[in-house]
């Protein structure tokens, strides 16, 4: 059951997301606490721009994600064929314990940079898909559920003729 706080916390996330300007393609993924490895984030592109994109990662983490960073892969797909693939690295909180990020309370969301003035190529059925890499240190084998991960999101910001 969600506590008052926890849907204060989503309703002024929602009013900052909803008073920013939108990007040209935006979605998300919500989890219930934590992400499965087995669950990869898949995002299908449909619209297509001609101007550069600012690629962008979406995480919503709460006081139970373990760790001070977290790592990513990210495809860029289109159909079984791979066009782009990143192992990328974000830092979640600072090195006092603070968790970067927006948001009030426990939620925090942070917005991280994949690719910035990427031109997508002309394909059809072009999606991004996200998975997590995390593990526990010395140890070869990724973690089968990452705790604290409420969602996971992908938006494309158009780059203006004037930038």
């Amino acid at each position: 059951m969600l506590s008052k706080y926890s849907i204060f916390t989503v309703l002024i996330l929602g009013l900052i997301v909803a008073c920013s300007e939108p990007p040209f393609f935006m979605d998300y993924r919500n989890f219930k606490g934590e992400w499965p490895a087995s669950e990869k984030v898949v995002f299908a592109l449909n619209d297509s721009t001609d101007r550069p994109v600012n690629m962008m990662i979406y995480i919503r983490n709460n006081q139970h994600y373990p760790f001070s960073n977290l790592f990513l892969i990210a495809q860029l797909k289109t159909g079984d064929s791979l066009l782009l693939c990143d192992t990328l690295e974000y830092a979640m909180a600072k090195v006092q314990g603070q968790w970067l990020g927006k948001g009030f309370l426990e939620v925090k969301e942070s917005k991280l940079w994949w690719k910035e003035n990427y031109k997508l190529p002309r394909a059809k059925n072009l999606s991004v898909e996200l998975e997590h890499a995390s593990r526990f240190n010395g140890r070869e084998q990724g973690m089968d559920l990452l705790e604290g991960v409420l969602g996971v999101g992908f938006g494309l910001e158009e780059i203006s003729e004037d930038e």
